[in-house]
């Protein structure tokens, strides 16, 4: 077996991910992102043999960051990447060879977030457990729009009937920095009232660069009245996945449950680009309980992740 650190080849990282519907952190534009904001990042590839054009067993992308005392780290969120049918065996070998040659001065630690289902067993259930993992739900687009819609929780459902019914207005908002700029800062304030933490307001526009087809990168959506945002999401499509990035509603926009109408429609403009499946972020009843209780409404499948390995 052989590590292969930093390879080159996007176009065959981006294969591999679309084909294990990875999440974003694992994606190549994300890394690219981090790293156009002064985090490294690193990639490496598992073969059975030395040559990196062989089949690739595992893929993982791994964030740098130093601890106290000058110990580097580097963190795997949301992988490593399988190659389908990849035994249990082969898979604990692979992680061990990504932990022993992680190009990063000594004292050095390979954390592992995987995206597994706590409860099951997967390949790092013999390493030291760190923290427990995050719960978060994903919405399966595959489905026709009939099923989607069935699934939803009666309340949530009737939410968006009623703002189907509304006054509110719907736009598309353009791919430029200028046409979704409005809705960062929106939901910046809101994130400097509600005290809640999320990625830097400068990783939307380094995201989109990122990408080799930037105008695809973003899916942006405003809900008006009387020509006015009251609301607006923003998601991030990376291949045949995408992920809820953030969202801003006013009292207005609440009052309307424009949330429920916003996610609604994105979900059938992805499907249409051909996104399979949506991750609507983390889910904490106790610190954020209405938007946990918005996204466990919208008719996806709740997971925990397995948490944090060293």
């Amino acid at each position: 077996m052989h590590a292969h650190w930093n390879l080159d080849d996007r176009h065959r990282w981006e294969a591999f991910s679309d084909e294990a519907l990875a999440g974003l952190q694992q994606s190549w534009a994300y890394g690219q992102a981090m790293q156009a904001l002064g985090v490294p990042c690193l990639r490496v590839v598992i073969t059975q043999d030395s040559s990196p054009k062989s089949p690739w067993l595992a893929a993982a992308q791994f964030i740098v960051q130093r601890l106290p005392w000058f110990v580097r780290f580097g963190f795997c969120q949301a992988g490593p990447m399988w190659a389908v049918n990849t035994p249990a065996a082969v898979q604990r070998e692979a992680l061990e060879w990504m932990r022993r040659t992680v190009p990063l001065r000594r004292p050095r630690m390979a954390l592992f977030s995987p995206a597994v289902d706590s409860g099951t067993a997967h390949a790092l259930s013999h390493r030291l457990q760190l923290a427990t993992g995050r719960s978060t739900v994903l919405l399966d687009l595959k489905r026709p729009e009939t099923e989607r819609r069935a699934a939803i929780e009666q309340r949530w459902r009737n939410r968006l009937n009623a703002a189907e019914r509304s006054p509110l207005k719907l736009r598309v908002c353009g791919s430029k920095s200028s046409d979704y700029e409005w809705l960062i800062q929106a939901e910046a304030a809101q994130r400097r009232e509600r005290r809640y933490l999320s990625l830097p307001s400068g990783f939307v526009s380094a995201f989109q660069s990122a990408n080799r087809k930037p105008s695809q990168a973003l899916l942006t959506l405003a809900a008006e009245l009387k020509h006015q945002p009251c609301a607006g999401m923003l998601f991030l499509v990376h291949g045949s996945t995408a992920t809820y990035h953030l969202g801003w509603a006013d009292d207005t926009g609440r009052e309307n449950s424009a949330h429920n109408l916003l996610l609604w429609q994105a979900c059938g403009l992805l499907a249409e680009r051909g996104v399979q499946q949506l991750d609507l972020g983390g889910v904490n009843t106790q610190s954020n309980p209405g938007l946990a209780r918005f996204k466990l409404g919208a008719g996806g499948r709740v997971v925990t992740w397995a948490g944090t390995y060293w």
